[in-house]
């Protein structure tokens, strides 16, 4: 129904894709939808948000280019002279995004990472992505994700550059 709902011809191939997303999600806290441009990853995606939020589970996206920066201006810098910490842009939406959720509610909020994965800013990334679920900033600070309310989607087109850590 979320399908049609959005203006898109039902296909179960597609509806069976969301199903899959969804069941892998219950499982796994980050997960990577690989495919070519206009393959529908996009679609599936914004599928579930919809399904999920007309079942009553709020469900909140936050979409970022990681390769639009700098690893500076996604993770944070430390000041040397003053030790002044600035969170990046990365740094600000995980903390937001991984608050605990008030007792008795459910929702799903999802950080979705659309573009390249490299080794520059996905390294960081490994012991979020491992069974650690630790994003340690440069300052040492540590952001446990906020699993099962929080999990992390690589929305790619290939992952010719990602390093055995990563895909594992």
């Amino acid at each position: 129904a979320a399908l049609v709902d959005s203006g898109y011809q039902f296909l179960e191939v597609q509806a069976d894709k969301v199903v899959q997303l969804y069941e892998t999600m219950l499982t796994r806290h980050t997960t990577m939808i690989v495919g070519p441009t206009g393959g529908g990853k996009t679609v599936l995606l914004n599928t579930l948000k919809r399904a999920q939020d007309s079942l009553g589970v709020p469900t909140k996206m936050h979409t970022l280019n990681p390769k639009a920066q700098s690893v500076l201006e996604l993770y944070g810098v430390l000041d040397p002279a003053t030790r002044d910490w600035t969170d990046g842009l990365l740094s600000n939406i995980f903390r937001e995004m991984n608050k605990p959720v008030p007792e008795g509610k459910d929702e799903r909020r999802y950080i979705v990472y659309d573009g390249d994965v490299d080794a520059l800013w996905v390294e960081n990334m490994n012991s979020v992505m491992d069974d650690n679920k630790l994003l340690t900033l440069p300052n040492g600070e540590r952001i446990r994700l906020n699993y099962p309310t929080c999990c992390m989607l690589y929305e790619v087109f290939d992952l010719q550059y990602a390093s055995p850590a990563t895909v594992s």
